[in-house]
């Protein structure tokens, strides 16, 4: 008698009718989920011989599945770009139940705070602890965690930490002030006091327009007794722009946000950068970080998990900071090791 999970695992596949439907022969992709579901089956089945643990050697085989999987669906996203409405629902529809096994994805398919990359999300991805639900729960849930999108945004943790550092280390005696747009859970600004002597020497102003994003960040300020060196704002940036909300944000040596601008359309980031600039100190940089075309779990985020981003160019960026009060391209375009976020800088003359 199969397990519940194995059930789960064995329902009927769909793929040839999707290749044949599209017109994709020869993709792989029928072949790479019919292997996927195969090597999951067997890694429950070891599990149950195991103490209802999924034995290494067999959790790296179901994580070569996955990646095939993903690499295959990577190669339909002309297809998909194309309008392809009903392949990506089939995507998503046969890929669904596995996601749900998961913490990590699930959370990213269900958006409990509205979005998929929440403080939460964006913290779990930090966190890098695999659980899910069931024996094969977890291993799923380290695929995931596993995708060059996820270990991008990883990436951008320490980026940003060297970047407030240059700051410090330019302005030498002197007060450093930095602002984070839509911080989330700011790990990178605690990163840097907990390696500074002296917290006085940064001021650190940290918005978001979500509640439970702050609350997450003040718990972990007061643990450190950084509150008189850390300001929290609960405001709403697209209010800001709009003249319906205001704060007193001037003189700021560094504004950054980390992953804000690739939910919003070019008119957004152009009046974000026009904000931005009056609100740096001269001599002041600001930095956007974007997702990049290249990414290749693209078509998985936005046909699996419905998480739709806005991805930039270089030559995209230069367009928007000439196109604001900036009034040229950016002084420099950075990208982190997987090379799928960039972030684009500008000094404010």
């Amino acid at each position: 008698m199969q397990t519940a999970v194995q059930q789960t695992l064995d329902i009927p596949l769909r793929w040839t009718d999707l290749i044949a439907i599209n017109s994709a022969p020869k993709s792989g992709l029928d072949a790479a989920v019919t292997n996927f579901k195969r090597v999951l089956v067997n890694a429950d089945r070891q599990a149950l011989k195991n103490n209802d643990v999924v034995p290494p050697r067999v959790a790296a085989d179901v994580e070569d599945a996955f990646r095939d999987c993903n690499a295959k669906l990577h190669a339909l996203e002309s297809e998909l770009t194309n309008g392809n409405d009903e392949l990506g629902a089939r995507i998503q529809s046969d890929l669904l139940p596995y996601l749900l096994l998961t913490n990590t994805a699930e959370r990213w398919y269900s958006k409990p705070r509205g979005y998929a990359g929440d403080f939460l999300s964006i913290h779990e991805i930090y966190q890098n602890v695999p659980q899910g639900r069931s024996r094969i729960g977890s291993v799923l849930d380290q695929c995931f965690l596993n995708l060059p999108a996820a270990i991008a945004v990883r990436n951008r943790r320490p980026l940003l930490a060297r970047e407030i550092n240059a700051v410090l280390a330019a302005k030498q005696d002197a007060k450093a002030r930095v602002t984070s747009l839509a911080c989330g859970p700011a790990a990178e600004i605690f990163d840097v006091y907990a390696n500074l002597e002296d917290s006085s020497k940064l001021t650190s102003t940290l918005i978001d327009v979500d509640l439970q994003a702050l609350a997450f960040v003040a718990e972990r300020r007061d643990k450190a007794r950084l509150q008189r060196h850390m300001r929290l704002l609960n405001a709403n940036l697209v209010y800001i722009l709009t003249g319906r909300e205001k704060i007193d944000l001037r003189d700021q040596d560094l504004i950054y946000s980390i992953g804000l601008i690739d939910y919003f359309n070019d008119d957004f980031v152009v009046k974000l950068l026009n904000y931005i600039h009056g609100a740096l100190a001269t001599g002041g940089k600001v930095i956007l970080g974007n997702f990049h075309p290249r990414n290749p779990d693209k078509v998985l985020m936005d046909h699996v998990f419905d998480w739709r981003l806005i991805h930039r160019t270089e030559a995209d960026m230069d367009r928007l900071f000439r196109a604001s009060a900036f009034q040229r391209d950016c002084t420099n375009v950075r990208f982190e090791e997987q090379g799928i976020n960039l972030f684009a800088e500008c000094v404010k003359q």
